[in-house]
């Protein structure tokens, strides 16, 4: 029986769906210079984010690594740091903002690489997907865990304002 694949599988893309959603509603906003719309849906997207970002980078990753190295790795955590640095930046936007259209393009090429990064991450899902029922359960249990605590993605460890 594959309850624990299945109940895993769920949860990981409807995190990258959620996420993947929330980026191409802020790139809408972005163009349409709703920056006060913008700012609550990156603080959101924040929240959202934490407990997946949190799962991937403590549990997926390091799964990953072992068999793609960590050059591979560290690029999607690099990755990680680009997207919520343009969360951030929209995030503090004033509603009446007067951003340049050169800094409207940056973020959202930003919020593209998040697009791109969402696409790439849910063929991770393989990764998962070759572990024994036992451990599925485990990263199942992990996801549910990060879910429970709600940390913002900002608040997560190594993320945190000093």
């Amino acid at each position: 029986m594959k309850t624990n694949w299945k109940q895993l599988q769920r949860a990981f893309v409807e995190d990258h769906r959620t996420l993947t959603r929330g980026y191409a509603r802020l790139l809408k906003m972005l163009d349409e210079k709703k920056f006060s719309n913008a700012a609550k849906e990156a603080k959101q997207l924040d929240e959202l984010a934490g407990p997946h970002i949190a799962f991937e980078e403590t549990f997926l990753y390091p799964k990953v690594g072992e068999s793609r190295g960590e050059e591979y790795t560290g690029k999607l955590y690099d990755e990680h740091l680009e997207i919520l640095g343009a969360l951030l930046q929209i995030r503090e936007l004033a509603p009446d903002a007067d951003l340049t259209d050169v800094q409207i393009a940056d973020l959202k090429e930003r919020l593209h690489h998040g697009l791109d990064h969402a696409a790439a991450c849910g063929s991770l899902l393989s990764h998962l997907k070759v572990m024994a029922e036992q451990e599925q359960g485990e990263a199942l249990q992990k996801l549910i865990e990060f879910r429970e605590n709600g940390r913002p993605w900002s608040e997560l460890p190594g993320y945190e304002k000093d």
